[in-house]
């Protein structure tokens, strides 16, 4: 199993990389092209992962990794429980402040309880924070 590690290595001056991991391909591309238009004194690049582990072949050449944001759409069981095998392929230095959940759908009705309630009880056991937004 190949952890992906938040300190291999070395950060780049004036530039930051954001991981984006979920299932929604369309809710991941306006999300990067929201956060790459943002004007800043930084130079941001967004990579799209729908699950981890990233393959392995091009490790080499992957620039290091500052954030982690794992996307949830509450109304998928599906995305929750990728989300939970993607956790397992994070080296524990990343939730040391380099790793967030996005949530989605959180306002839906028909979402069971019992998914938000397991979401942010695996976010307080890691430490790492619980955005809330609406994908439509």
């Amino acid at each position: 199993m190949s952890l992906l590690r938040p300190f291999s290595k070395l950060p780049e001056l004036n530039m930051a990389n954001v991981l984006l991991v979920g299932n929604d391909d369309t809710f991941q591309h306006v999300l990067a092209d929201a956060i790459v238009k943002q004007e800043n004194n930084v130079n941001v690049n967004v990579r799209l992962a729908r699950t981890l582990p990233l393959p392995a072949e091009n490790e080499d050449s992957r620039p290091r990794i500052d954030l982690v944001v794992l996307i949830v759409n509450l109304r998928s069981e599906l995305s929750l429980s990728s989300t939970e095998t993607s956790l397992k392929h994070l080296d524990t230095g990343f939730f040391l402040g380099k790793v967030c959940f996005l949530v989605t759908g959180a306002r839906c009705t028909s979402v069971p309880h019992e998914r938000l309630a397991s979401l942010r009880k695996i976010a307080v056991s890691l430490h790492c924070p619980l955005l809330f937004t609406e994908d439509q």
